[in-house]
């Protein structure tokens, strides 16, 4: 599985952020590079995260899913990957 979650973060990294979403502005309930960066940064500490660290993790996962519809359909697919992060995190 930790080698699903390399594979995805790298895919994710590499990937350009999506010109379709304005930096720095909210939707939904989050904020598009701040969400990015928070699931990123917890998951690429999947497998030693501290037990409260989960906690966050899932409630940014939580709020980025329903935010989802609030983002552009254009840039949808580079979140909805960010939540493929997430999820998979969650699982280490």
């Amino acid at each position: 599985m930790m080698s699903d979650l390399a594979a995805v973060l790298a895919e994710h990294r590499a990937a350009p952020f999506p010109s379709a979403v304005r930096r720095g502005e909210d939707y939904g309930s989050v904020c598009a590079v701040t969400i990015d960066a928070d699931i990123c940064g917890w998951a690429s500490r999947a497998g030693s995260l501290p037990p409260g660290a989960r906690v966050p993790l899932a409630r940014a996962a939580d709020r980025l899913r329903s935010s989802l519809p609030e983002f552009p359909a254009a840039g949808r697919p580079y979140y909805e990957r960010l939540l493929v992060i997430a999820d998979l995190a969650l699982a280490e």
